[in-house]
């Protein structure tokens, strides 16, 4: 029986084609091994048959959805990732932070105190309640123009 499997082996790998895709899969035979981990994982952990299960519905969808539900999902998308890279740059996170810190503590309702119109004048001056004069006009400009559409 011995023969038998070196004769095939011998016989399979006179043919070149045969004989590289054997010497391919001995070169990658590291990456192989890997993958067949991470796929036996997946089967283990039932998040085999979920993928499985997430590529029909995605094959399925594709038949259900126009293009122009496609690129007015992908629009969408891209919009979200957009806000998100400008969500997670670091001054952003710290504003929001304090601001959220503010809120809950009660600080931001106690300092300053406004009296009446000329404490509020007074107030304008400060040069940190210009910035976020600016900011929160823009904002509004900027839901202007949206709301206006």
């Amino acid at each position: 029986m011995n023969n038998d499997v070196t004769e095939i082996l011998d016989r399979k790998l006179a043919d070149p084609e045969t004989r590289q895709a054997v010497e391919s899969l001995l070169d990658n035979i590291g990456t192989i091994s890997r993958s067949v981990k991470w796929v036996r994982t997946l089967e283990e952990t039932g998040m085999g048959e979920f993928l499985q299960g997430l590529t029909y519905l995605v094959a399925n969808l594709r038949t259900v959805l126009t293009d122009d539900m496609l690129n007015g999902v992908s629009s969408i998308l891209n919009s979200l990732l957009e806000v998100l890279s400008k969500i997670s740059d670091p001054q952003v996170v710290d504003g929001v932070i304090a601001l959220l810190d503010g809120i809950s503590s009660g600080r931001l309702s106690k300092e300053p105190k406004v009296h009446g119109t000329f404490s509020l004048l007074s107030e304008l001056k400060d040069p940190e309640v210009e910035a976020g004069l600016a900011v929160t006009i823009n904002i509004l400009k900027g839901l202007g123009k949206v709301g206006s559409k």
